[in-house]
């Protein structure tokens, strides 16, 4: 695991954003390095591979390696649609532009739905439910 490290972004870029998966996927994530320090073609060996399945839920943070760099996702956890949860807490090698463009388009070639504001309704629900 390591460390959340937002860099120079936005604090509304640093809060857990949920994304359902609607296509298989293979999800990319740093393994001993972070982003900012894979500078070689081998570390690009560096690397593990999530295979996510539609109807899976990954929960990322964004952060920039540098103030000049991109935003990139650090994956928090995946949850897997049979309702396990995974914890990952790692950097990723996905851009948040290349998540934001896939969220965008026709419902049916979208790779993933915003879905933030619906885990935020019901953690809400379920806390004034436990009150």
């Amino acid at each position: 695991m390591m460390e959340y490290i937002p860099g120079q972004i936005n604090e509304s870029f640093q809060k857990e954003h949920f994304f359902l998966v609607n296509f298989n996927f293979s999800w990319t994530n740093c393994r001993d390095k972070r982003w900012g320090e894979m500078s070689m073609p081998t570390d690009w060996d560096e690397t593990d591979t999530i295979e996510l399945s539609k109807g899976d839920v990954v929960v990322v943070r964004f952060f920039k390696s540098s103030p000049t760099s991109e935003s990139y996702s650090y994956l928090e956890k995946v949850i897997y649609s049979d309702g396990v949860e995974t914890e990952y807490k790692i950097e990723s090698i996905i851009s948040r532009e290349f998540v934001v463009r896939n969220t965008m388009g026709p419902d049916e070639s979208r790779l993933f739905t915003h879905v933030t504001k619906s885990f935020e309704r019901d953690k809400k629900i379920n806390l004034l439910l436990n009150e």
